[in-house]
């Protein structure tokens, strides 16, 4: 369900909710089945929403999730699936019925299968979602060009001649 106010675009469900601060540039992951609550900045959510994606287009994890494959039957015992720098990783134990995010902020999140599909309905909604797509286009915009900025501001201070 999304929620759009003056301050803050939510999605939330019963497993999960995104919350994106308009003001501050915060992004907030709450995780209900483990109640945690994780404040991302827009570079490692755009890393957990990659891995989430691309993790749903893997068959062999997915054949788990959704039984196709009774995982306690699984003669496979991990499944592994990186963001990109490892700043995100999921481990899935199908034996175990559970998959583990491991964020690089030194973070790990264990979730249920059921959790995850959950998470994963979240950012699919919210990544179709044109508001929530402009701001976190907006803000990646922002830092880029203050990044430059401070990159040739420090050049240029480098590269001063003494007179």
């Amino acid at each position: 369900m999304k929620t759009d106010t003056h301050e803050e675009i939510s999605f939330t469900n019963s497993s999960a909710g995104i919350h994106l601060t308009k003001q501050e540039g915060a992004i907030a992951v709450d995780f209900k089945s483990s109640e945690v609550v994780l404040y991302l900045n827009t570079s490692l959510y755009h890393s957990l929403a990659w891995l989430i994606q691309s993790a749903c287009d893997s068959k062999k994890l997915m054949d788990y999730i959704t039984w196709t494959i009774d995982p306690k039957s699984a003669k496979q015992s991990l499944v592994e699936v990186h963001g990109p720098d490892h700043s995100v990783c999921l481990v899935c134990s199908p034996n175990h019925e559970r998959i583990q995010l491991n964020f690089e902020i030194g973070l790990s999140i264990d979730l249920k299968f059921n959790d995850f599909l959950g998470l994963a309905d979240l950012i699919k909604e919210a990544q179709s979602d044109l508001d929530w797509r402009r701001l976190l286009l907006q803000w990646t915009y922002c830092k880029e060009s203050e990044e430059h900025k401070h990159n040739k501001d420090n050049w240029d201070n480098k590269n001063k001649k003494i007179i």
